[in-house]
């Protein structure tokens, strides 16, 4: 297991495209940038919870899981074949031991201003 890291920035936002879970994110971040203080596991199952419809395509799906693969050390087929149980385990441990909230404020913030519409687009 690890942080998260600049190309999970990248990694996340195939899975928010492919899931097209961009207003969902965006709330989220926004909430993140604005200096509200939010708790870091509840921001994360939240997420999760809001997107998992979208994310039923194949494409998006493995994405998801490729994203997953990353922080938490774990091959995406590892992590696409776990019991539920077993990937809630490793998600609370990984969110216990190496998130930060001040990390998770400056991602979603990176996240937030990656995904600010331009004027004229």
């Amino acid at each position: 297991m690890r942080k998260l890291i600049t190309s999970d920035v990248f990694a996340f936002l195939r899975v928010v495209t492919e899931a097209g879970v961009r207003k969902e994110i965006k709330a989220v971040a926004d909430k993140v940038s604005e200096g509200s203080e939010l708790d870091a596991r509840d921001v994360g199952f939240d997420l999760v919870l809001s997107c998992m419809e979208h994310l039923s395509t194949k494409k998006a799906e493995g994405l998801m899981y490729e994203f997953l693969a990353g922080p938490f050390g774990i091959p995406a087929d590892t992590i696409a074949g776990m019991e539920l149980t077993e990937l809630a385990d490793t998600a609370t441990k990984w969110f216990a031991d190496y998130v930060d909230p001040k990390a998770v404020n400056a991602f979603f913030g990176a996240l937030s201003r990656l995904m600010t519409d331009k004027p004229g687009t």
